[in-house]
């Protein structure tokens, strides 16, 4: 009778991690989730950082290279509407030359607040803010 060699275990491998795809966690990229986090468009969820912002800070972040993100309604982004991601060399130009400006007429809610996640930042404007030309 041959003799076994030894027994080894051999452990499984660590199982994939999938995104969420169905309910309140689901990934949503460019947009919110039912459980309020904010995905890029390449679906990295984000954490704000800061919830009201001044307009001198934003356009620094931007500068800093710096996403930016821009709701017209004053929802928030989860709203009826969905956040509109702007083009980065468009969004730098425009900064390297002003700053936002909020347009606070009483009836939209605006403010300006900031998301990240490890090393990546989002300016994410909300309501009637102008700034130069990138959000027309």
């Amino acid at each position: 009778m041959a003799k076994r060699g030894a027994r080894t275990t051999q452990r499984a491998a660590d199982p994939v991690q999938r995104p969420v795809t169905t309910g309140r966690y689901a990934v949503r990229p460019g947009t919110f989730n039912l459980a309020g986090e904010l995905f890029t468009p390449s679906g990295v969820r984000l954490s704000r950082a800061d919830a009201d912002v001044t307009a001198e800070r934003a356009a620094a972040a931007v500068r800093n290279g710096a996403a930016v993100v821009f709701e017209s309604c004053g929802c928030g982004g989860g709203g009826p509407c969905r956040p509109r991601w702007l083009e980065a060399p468009a969004s730098l130009a425009v900064a390297k030359r002003s700053e936002p400006r909020m347009v606070v007429d009483g009836t939209t809610p605006t403010w300006i607040d900031v998301w990240e996640v490890d090393g990546s930042t989002a300016v994410f404007l909300h309501g009637d803010v102008e700034w130069g030309s990138l959000l027309d």
